[in-house]
Order: structure tokens, then C-alpha cells, then sequence
């Protein structure tokens, strides 16, 4: 799979609340499959930002 910034991410809040809040996320594919996944802890801006550092990082090889 051409991985590249293009990829979808799809985030899941898994529990916890405020800043225990606990998040899985996937980069997802133009083929629908799963690229990567991860968890972060905190607010879903933080979750968000940590996914897009990982599409980064994945679009640059």
C-alpha cells in the first residue's frame, strides 16, 4: 500500500474522562484497511495531533 497524507483518521474514545480520557486511533487507508493504530491519553485534541504526527511520519516513508 502508496502510504501518503491522504490517509483517513478515525478516532475512538475507549474510556475515562477529562484528562484520563483514553483514545485509540487508526490511519485508515484509500483501500479501507488499516495503516497503524495507537492510543493516546488525554483531551481529543491531543489524540488528534498524536494520529497526524504518525500520518506524517508514515507520508514522508
Amino acid at each position: 500500500m502508496a502510504l501518503d497524507a491522504n490517509l483517513e483518521i478515525k478516532l475512538r474514545r475507549t474510556g475515562g474522562v477529562g484528562p484520563n480520557t483514553k483514545w485509540t486511533w487508526e490511519l485508515i487507508g484509500p483501500d479501507g484497511k488499516v495503516a497503524k493504530t495507537g492510543t493516546a491519553l488525554g483531551e481529543e485534541h491531543k489524540a488528534f495531533a498524536t494520529a497526524k504526527k504518525f500520518r506524517e511520519k508514515l507520508a514522508k516513508g
